[in-house]
């Protein structure tokens, strides 16, 4: 039996991004919340909410949900979701991550950067504890194949002893940066230890602005993250003999390591095959596993809440002139712009 699966939040991330994608090939399957649960197996999308009735209503012409409603709680009293998609505005998505927990559903996947502030992110992290909720952060490149095709190679050695990880992308910290925080934490396997930055204009440095910027992150198990702000999502993967790189915002893979015998450096395309999936279908099947098998999802709330104190952590070290800043942070009423 599959579990009922719901949205709430009808706008850009929950039913039309993938209106953004269609001239981009690696990105012709399914991303926003509403396709990608009715693509997923195990899944059934039953019901939407939203404030707005005109996107309530385009949600039903793109999808043929008709259980519609502007009140996220009735939805869930009368519908009774297993799983709820919440892709509201950060400013109000801990308050209704929070009020979900509550009603007793069992899975929340709500969308990144997953709220203001670290006293938020607490809070949402806590409600769902207590209620015995499963949260998962949409930061839905932690379930991509071809990103686990790379953990799995570096597990084997391929590209020797694995040390950092270098990313650079042309969005923000608090926006872009959150699906590559969330990626560090899966390969590096630790929670981040400290962190320093340099944020591109005073404003950000304030928290005025959005973040934009340069950092480094060490974790407990010793790999090192770096950030830049510019490019197009390039990551590299680094090891003591080779390392993988993803390139244009993960269309294309590569890996140089050395050949087993002569030891001349092999650069081919990686993983091989490609295996054409949507990440976010594979996040939504994923939670369904969750639910099965009892386990936590590949980018839980912790994962999203260092993401956060991360973005917010470097722009303290900038504030404070570079300052080495350790994690966790003490003051969780800091906030960022997202």
């Amino acid at each position: 039996m599959a579990y009922r699966g719901a949205v709430i939040g009808c706008g850009r991330i929950g039913s039309t991004i993938d209106d953004e994608h269609v001239d981009r090939p690696q990105f012709r399957y399914p991303w926003a919340h509403a396709p990608a649960m009715i693509e997923a197996k195990g899944i059934d999308l039953v019901s939407a909410s939203d404030l707005s009735k005109d996107q309530l209503a385009d949600f039903k012409n793109r999808w043929g949900v008709d259980a519609l409603y502007t009140d996220y709680r009735e939805m869930i009293e009368k519908e009774r979701p297993d799983i709820v998609s919440v892709t509201t505005r950060a400013e109000e998505r801990a308050d209704v991550v929070i009020g979900v927990a509550e009603t007793g559903v069992k899975a929340i996947y709500a969308t990144k950067p997953m709220c203001r502030s670290l006293a938020q992110a607490d809070a949402m992290i806590e409600a769902c504890r207590k209620n015995n909720v499963i949260l998962g952060i949409a930061c839905h490149k932690n379930w991509s194949p071809w990103f686990h095709a790379c953990l799995d190679a570096i597990h084997r050695g391929t590209i020797g002893e694995f040390s950092s990880m270098v990313a650079n992308y042309a969005w923000s910290m608090s926006r872009g940066h959150s699906h590559t925080l969330a990626l560090f934490r899966l390969f590096a396997d630790a929670p981040a230890k400290w962190v320093f930055g340099h944020m591109n204009s005073d404003e950000a440095a304030r928290g005025n602005d959005d973040l934009h910027g340069t950092g480094m992150i060490l974790y407990e198990s010793g790999i090192r993250g770096y950030l830049n702000t510019g490019g197009w999502l390039n990551i590299d993967f680094v090891g003591s003999d080779g390392w993988i790189s993803a390139r244009n915002e993960h269309a294309d893979f590569e890996m140089w390591s050395r050949h087993p015998e002569t030891r001349e450096p092999i650069r081919r395309q990686f993983p091989n095959p490609k295996r054409p999936r949507s990440s976010q279908q594979a996040a939504m099947e994923g939670l369904a596993r969750n639910l099965d098998e009892g386990t936590q999802p590949l980018c839980p709330g912790e994962f999203g809440r260092e993401a956060l104190e991360i973005a917010i952590g470097m722009r303290e070290s900038h504030r404070r002139g570079g300052e080495k800043i350790s994690l966790p942070i003490e003051d969780r009423s800091l906030t960022i712009i997202a």
